[in-house]
């Protein structure tokens, strides 16, 4: 049996732009999975914290990746998520057992919180809905 082999050529032309590439596409989300949230961007006992709360050395680093967008909550926390546990003082908040990670959460980090640190890190935040387990 005889093979045919093809050829091809390709020529690219990086001057022809069909259309610019939506910054959006480039967005990012944050979630409580493991340290993400909790030591990772919010830890107010770090020696980095501001008086947010929120770790400087981790704004820096986000804000050098340049992230135009940053959704809230994301990832598999959002299928529990109450977004009424995360808004008014702290100290009023419920703690609730997250069945999705099967850890306490505080709700020390909340709606509130998420603004904030997505000014200070440049990036739009694009809230998540629960539309599967919530009204």
């Amino acid at each position: 049996m005889e093979v045919k082999r093809m050829q091809g050529s390709t020529k690219i032309q990086i001057q022809d732009v069909v259309a610019p590439i939506d910054r959006r596409l480039y967005g990012s989300f944050i979630e409580q999975l493991g340290r993400a949230v909790y030591t990772g961007i919010y830890q107010p006992d770090h020696p980095t914290a501001d008086s947010d709360g929120f770790r400087t050395d981790v704004i820096d680093a986000v804000k050098t990746l340049n992230v135009p967008l940053i959704r809230y909550p994301g990832g598999n926390f959002l299928s529990q998520y109450r977004w009424e546990d995360g808004i008014g003082p702290k100290s009023q908040r419920p703690v609730r057992l997250d069945l999705a990670w099967r850890e306490l959460e505080t709700n020390q980090f909340g709606l509130h919180e998420f603004m904030r640190w997505a000014d200070k890190v440049n990036a739009v935040p694009n809230m998540a809905v629960n539309l599967g387990t919530r009204g």
